[in-house]
């Protein structure tokens, strides 16, 4: 893969590691400008200087997604050189597993703050430069958690229940202004820090590194309104797809 981003501004949320890292790499790599948003600063910092160090555009924004204000901080930086962000990849997401009766509200609140009310928030940060520009892609990381309930999972299921509902919604709502809207799950289980924690042995053992499902965000990214959008992917099965056909590595 190369250069087929070039130029063009991403964002990627939940990127110090994991899938996030993952996405953010491979935007840079094909020539994006990106803005790299996490929580975890020095872990972000470090992965974003390495970028930097290749010769790839990224910067690292550290922010907490689930607060209005450090959003609009996030994006009047963004804004202030970039007008229009191209992509969004909404990726952050957090995890923890208890019955319901021990899942307390502030696990709720947190749970979908990140995982839900975050991306609603960087949404409505980048739309009006997409709309204005008539084009855009607007990518959410959902699971099978989002489509299937899972004992123990309550608020995690509830947030990604809702990345779905958000997304086809936008769908209705931005398809008139050239803006690809999709949700996507990873399609295999991923050796991420959430994954040491919600899979079981037997996912354990057939675990990826999340570099082999980036092809699909990045084929996704290369989207708008007239392509792929309205969807909820298997990232895994369109990244093997994509291989097949010589277009990604």
């Amino acid at each position: 893969m190369a250069g087929r981003m070039k130029d063009k501004v991403a964002v990627v949320t939940g990127a110090a590691r994991g899938i996030g890292l993952a996405v953010a790499t491979a935007y840079a790599k094909e020539g994006a400008i990106v803005f790299a948003v996490d929580v975890l600063e020095k872990e972000l910092s470090s992965a974003m200087q390495a970028l930097a160090a290749g010769g790839h555009a990224a910067q690292a924004l550290a922010a907490d997604i689930s607060q209005e204000t450090e959003v609009k901080r996030v994006f009047d930086r963004v804004h202030g050189a970039h007008p229009c962000v191209d992509v969004l990849a909404n990726v952050a997401g957090i995890i923890v597993l208890e019955p319901v009766e021990r899942t307390t509200a502030e696990i709720w609140d947190r749970t979908l703050g990140v995982n839900l009310r975050g991306a609603f928030l960087c949404v409505r940060a980048v739309v009006p430069g997409m709309k204005q520009a008539r084009r855009g892609s607007i990518i959410s990381t959902s699971s099978n958690a989002g489509i299937v309930g899972y004992p123990n999972e309550t608020a995690y299921c509830a947030s990604k229940f809702g990345i779905e509902g958000l997304s086809r919604a936008l769908t209705k709502e931005l398809t008139p202004f050239g803006i690809a809207v999709n949700s996507i799950t990873p399609g295999t289980p991923m050796r991420t820090e959430m994954s040491v924690i919600a899979l079981n042995a037997e996912q354990k053992s057939r675990w990826q590194d999340p570099a082999v499902i980036s092809p699909a965000y990045v084929h996704l990214a290369m989207q708008d309104a007239s392509g792929i959008t309205d969807q909820y992917v298997n990232a895994w099965e369109m990244s093997e797809d994509l291989r097949s056909k010589g277009w990604a590595t």
